[in-house]
Protein backbone atom coordinates (compact mmCIF):
# COMPACT_ATOMS: atom_id res chain seq x y z
CA UNK A 1 0.00 0.00 0.00
CA UNK A 2 1.84 3.29 -0.66
CA UNK A 3 1.34 6.68 0.99
CA UNK A 4 1.59 9.62 -0.73
CA UNK A 5 1.19 13.31 0.08
CA UNK A 6 -1.37 14.91 -0.81
CA UNK A 7 -0.98 16.96 -4.06
CA UNK A 8 0.07 20.65 -3.19
CA UNK A 9 -2.21 22.15 -5.97
CA UNK A 10 -5.38 20.35 -4.59
CA UNK A 11 -4.41 21.25 -0.63
CA UNK A 12 -3.75 24.67 -1.24
CA UNK A 13 -7.08 24.85 -3.64
CA UNK A 14 -8.95 23.48 -0.26
CA UNK A 15 -7.54 25.76 1.74
CA UNK A 16 -8.65 28.72 -0.54
CA UNK A 17 -12.20 27.59 -0.64
CA UNK A 18 -12.35 26.70 2.86
CA UNK A 19 -11.63 30.75 3.62
CA UNK A 20 -14.02 31.93 0.30
CA UNK A 21 -16.89 30.11 2.30
CA UNK A 22 -16.00 31.75 5.64
CA UNK A 23 -15.70 34.92 4.19
CA UNK A 24 -19.77 34.09 2.72
CA UNK A 25 -21.05 32.72 5.61
CA UNK A 26 -19.35 36.14 7.55
CA UNK A 27 -21.12 38.44 4.70
CA UNK A 28 -24.55 36.85 5.08
CA UNK A 29 -24.09 36.85 9.03
CA UNK A 30 -23.54 40.82 9.06
CA UNK A 31 -26.29 41.31 6.27
CA UNK A 32 -28.58 39.30 8.70
CA UNK A 33 -27.50 41.28 11.42
CA UNK A 34 -28.21 44.95 10.02
CA UNK A 35 -31.40 43.42 8.74
CA UNK A 36 -32.33 42.55 12.10
CA UNK A 37 -31.52 45.72 12.98
CA UNK A 38 -33.79 47.93 10.86
CA UNK A 39 -36.74 44.97 12.18
CA UNK A 40 -35.86 46.02 15.68
CA UNK A 41 -34.97 42.49 16.53
CA UNK A 42 -33.19 42.96 19.46
CA UNK A 43 -33.21 39.45 20.07
CA UNK A 44 -31.84 38.24 16.57
CA UNK A 45 -29.29 41.06 16.89
CA UNK A 46 -27.38 40.16 20.30
CA UNK A 47 -26.94 36.54 18.71
CA UNK A 48 -24.80 37.65 15.99
CA UNK A 49 -22.30 38.35 19.04
CA UNK A 50 -20.38 36.33 20.72
CA UNK A 51 -20.69 36.10 24.55
CA UNK A 52 -17.94 38.32 25.27
CA UNK A 53 -18.22 40.95 22.31
CA UNK A 54 -16.90 44.79 22.73
CA UNK A 55 -19.65 47.02 20.53
CA UNK A 56 -18.95 51.04 19.78
CA UNK A 57 -21.65 52.35 18.16
CA UNK A 58 -21.86 56.27 17.59
CA UNK A 59 -22.53 57.71 20.33
CA UNK A 60 -23.69 55.20 22.53
CA UNK A 61 -20.34 54.42 24.29
CA UNK A 62 -18.64 50.61 24.41
CA UNK A 63 -20.39 48.09 25.73
CA UNK A 64 -19.03 44.67 27.01
CA UNK A 65 -20.59 40.90 26.34
CA UNK A 66 -23.56 40.15 24.58
CA UNK A 67 -26.05 41.11 27.70
CA UNK A 68 -25.11 44.44 28.18
CA UNK A 69 -25.36 45.02 24.20
CA UNK A 70 -28.45 43.69 23.63
CA UNK A 71 -29.86 46.38 26.71
CA UNK A 72 -27.96 49.07 25.08
CA UNK A 73 -29.67 48.49 21.62
CA UNK A 74 -33.11 48.25 23.59
CA UNK A 75 -32.66 51.14 25.92
CA UNK A 76 -31.28 53.62 23.14
CA UNK A 77 -33.06 52.56 19.92
CA UNK A 78 -36.46 51.12 20.85
CA UNK A 79 -38.04 54.55 21.24
CA UNK A 80 -35.63 56.62 18.74
CA UNK A 81 -35.68 54.76 15.91
CA UNK A 82 -38.87 54.42 14.35
CA UNK A 83 -38.84 55.36 10.58
CA UNK A 84 -38.95 53.26 7.38
CA UNK A 85 -35.89 53.63 6.61
CA UNK A 86 -33.88 51.49 4.38
CA UNK A 87 -30.39 50.02 4.93
CA UNK A 88 -27.78 49.01 2.54
CA UNK A 89 -24.36 47.20 3.04
CA UNK A 90 -21.65 47.14 0.23
CA UNK A 91 -17.79 47.14 -0.21
CA UNK A 92 -17.35 44.51 2.01
CA UNK A 93 -13.58 43.68 2.28
CA UNK A 94 -13.49 40.63 4.60
CA UNK A 95 -9.80 38.76 5.40
CA UNK A 96 -10.13 34.83 7.19
CA UNK A 97 -7.40 33.79 9.45
CA UNK A 98 -8.35 30.60 10.67
CA UNK A 99 -11.11 30.62 13.30
CA UNK A 100 -10.66 34.64 13.16
CA UNK A 101 -11.63 37.22 10.80
CA UNK A 102 -12.02 41.25 10.17
CA UNK A 103 -14.10 42.77 7.82
CA UNK A 104 -15.20 46.24 7.27
CA UNK A 105 -18.34 47.45 5.23
CA UNK A 106 -19.77 50.53 4.50
CA UNK A 107 -23.37 50.95 5.49
CA UNK A 108 -26.11 53.53 3.60
CA UNK A 109 -29.08 54.56 5.28
CA UNK A 110 -31.65 55.34 3.10
CA UNK A 111 -33.74 58.32 4.73
CA UNK A 112 -37.54 58.18 4.51
CA UNK A 113 -38.85 60.24 7.63
CA UNK A 114 -37.49 63.59 8.98
CA UNK A 115 -38.26 64.87 12.65
CA UNK A 116 -38.92 68.68 12.29
CA UNK A 117 -39.73 71.25 15.10
CA UNK A 118 -43.27 70.73 13.50
CA UNK A 119 -43.40 67.15 13.28
CA UNK A 120 -42.28 64.01 11.44
CA UNK A 121 -42.17 65.27 7.42
CA UNK A 122 -42.23 61.81 4.96
CA UNK A 123 -39.27 62.74 2.19
CA UNK A 124 -37.33 60.48 -0.57
CA UNK A 125 -33.93 60.52 -1.60
CA UNK A 126 -31.93 61.89 1.70
CA UNK A 127 -28.95 59.15 2.46
CA UNK A 128 -26.22 58.93 5.22
CA UNK A 129 -23.23 56.89 4.71
CA UNK A 130 -21.41 54.67 7.80
CA UNK A 131 -18.28 52.57 7.99
CA UNK A 132 -18.30 49.43 10.06
CA UNK A 133 -14.92 47.51 11.48
CA UNK A 134 -15.33 44.57 12.68
CA UNK A 135 -13.65 41.28 13.99
CA UNK A 136 -15.15 37.67 13.87
CA UNK A 137 -14.94 34.69 15.40
CA UNK A 138 -16.32 31.28 15.02
CA UNK A 139 -18.01 30.13 17.86
CA UNK A 140 -19.21 25.68 17.60
CA UNK A 141 -18.77 26.62 13.57
CA UNK A 142 -20.91 29.48 13.60
CA UNK A 143 -19.43 33.10 12.85
CA UNK A 144 -20.08 35.32 15.31
CA UNK A 145 -19.02 39.24 15.74
CA UNK A 146 -16.04 39.61 18.65
CA UNK A 147 -15.93 43.28 18.20
CA UNK A 148 -17.79 46.15 16.42
CA UNK A 149 -16.61 49.68 15.90
CA UNK A 150 -19.36 52.12 13.88
CA UNK A 151 -19.35 55.52 12.84
CA UNK A 152 -21.26 57.60 10.33
CA UNK A 153 -18.99 59.78 8.20
CA UNK A 154 -21.22 61.25 5.68
CA UNK A 155 -23.17 63.75 4.28
CA UNK A 156 -21.81 64.84 8.17
CA UNK A 157 -19.97 63.40 10.60
CA UNK A 158 -21.16 61.90 13.98
CA UNK A 159 -18.06 64.44 15.41
CA UNK A 160 -19.88 66.94 13.55
CA UNK A 161 -23.34 66.20 14.69
CA UNK A 162 -22.41 66.23 18.06
CA UNK A 163 -20.75 69.62 18.36
CA UNK A 164 -23.65 71.02 16.75
CA UNK A 165 -25.57 69.42 19.15
CA UNK A 166 -23.59 70.96 22.15
CA UNK A 167 -23.48 74.67 20.03
CA UNK A 168 -27.20 74.50 19.22
CA UNK A 169 -26.19 74.60 15.63
CA UNK A 170 -28.57 73.45 12.81
CA UNK A 171 -26.31 71.04 10.39
CA UNK A 172 -27.19 71.48 6.71
CA UNK A 173 -28.88 74.43 7.37
CA UNK A 174 -29.03 76.51 3.71
CA UNK A 175 -26.03 78.49 3.02
CA UNK A 176 -25.59 81.28 0.54
CA UNK A 177 -24.39 80.51 -2.74
CA UNK A 178 -21.00 80.70 -3.50
CA UNK A 179 -20.41 84.02 -5.45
Amino acid sequence: MSTSSPDPLVTELLFRVERLEAAQQIAEVHNDYVRALADRDWDRVADHYTEDAYCDIRNHGVHRGRTEIRKMFADDLEHVVRTRDGYILSSPVITVDGDTATGEWIWHRLQSDFHTALGTIRVWGPWSEGKYRCEYRRVESRWKISKLWFRVHAPDSDDELLAAKQDSRVVGALRPLAS
